[in-house]
């Protein structure tokens, strides 16, 4: 089974991922996170620059290579990626090719996840794939996110992660104080950031209106996060245990 998670940047979407997979576990079932690409943080006051630069863009070529040449899935994800970039290009070079890289990796982890009997989630699935490419445009229209959500993968459970404005600004500056200054050149600004939280609203009424099963999860306080954790799992075990054979299915007692 495949859940996705979607949100602006700063709305806890890793965190509640983790949390979510961690009580599925505790209740029985198999389920794990798999995760987009995460900033380094600054171990010290030293910043290692050019570096962690050099060293960040030959490990992605590597890994990026590695995919493209993956047998059975590689040209089919490559050409999935660059179509989704030709739709929505990233104002700049270096975004362009980030995100193209993360949409790759994506691609090839959903396939893999489509063969799977656990439960797997991704913190930064196509919906947000799609949401950042409008986001590092910087003009995205409406009609072409819809057709782009109409056309990309769809998960068994979308999950819409969602926070206050003041929370996830809040949350962005933090993680840019623990941002070595060299990373900061693969991620967008604050000010783009912030501006994500009307990209993924309009992104929220458009699979609303294409009739997509959307459930919202609120992650502004801890007792938020806990109770979503709850419904998000109550609605997971809904969907999951029919699709399991009978001789697998899973007696699990019902979070209270």
């Amino acid at each position: 089974m495949i859940v996705e998670l979607f949100g602006p940047p700063g709305s806890g979407k890793t965190t509640f991922a983790l949390i979510l997979a961690s009580r599925l576990r505790e209740d029985g079932y198999r389920a794990e996170v798999v995760r987009s690409y995460q900033p380094a943080t600054r171990s010290g006051t030293l910043d290692l620059g050019v570096f962690l630069f050099v060293t960040r863009i030959v490990s992605a070529t590597a890994s990026t290579a590695k995919i493209i040449f993956f047998p059975r899935t590689g040209r089919s994800n490559l050409s999935k990626s660059l179509s989704m970039l030709r739709a929505i290009p990233p104002k700049r070079p270096i975004w362009r090719a980030r995100i193209w890289q993360h949409i790759l990796k994506l691609s090839h982890a959903w396939d893999r996840a489509k063969l799977a009997q656990d439960i797997l989630i991704f913190d930064e699935g196509y919906v947000q794939a799609v949401g950042s490419l409008a986001l590092l445009n910087g003009s995205a229209d409406k009609a072409i996110l819809a057709t782009m959500l109409g056309n990309v993968p769809v998960a068994d459970l979308t999950i819409r992660v969602v926070a206050p404005r003041a929370t996830v600004a809040a949350r962005l500056r933090r993680r840019m104080e623990r941002e070595p200054p060299a990373e900061r050149l693969f991620e967008a600004d604050f000010e783009v950031n912030m501006h994500s939280l009307s990209v993924f609203k309009t992104m929220s009424d458009i699979l609303a209106i294409s009739g997509r099963d959307v459930i919202c999860a609120k992650t502004s306080s801890q007792r938020s996060t806990m109770k979503s954790t709850q419904e998000v799992e109550q609605a997971i075990i809904a969907r999951y245990i029919p699709n399991k054979p009978d001789g697998e299915r899973r007696q699990v007692e019902q979070p209270s």
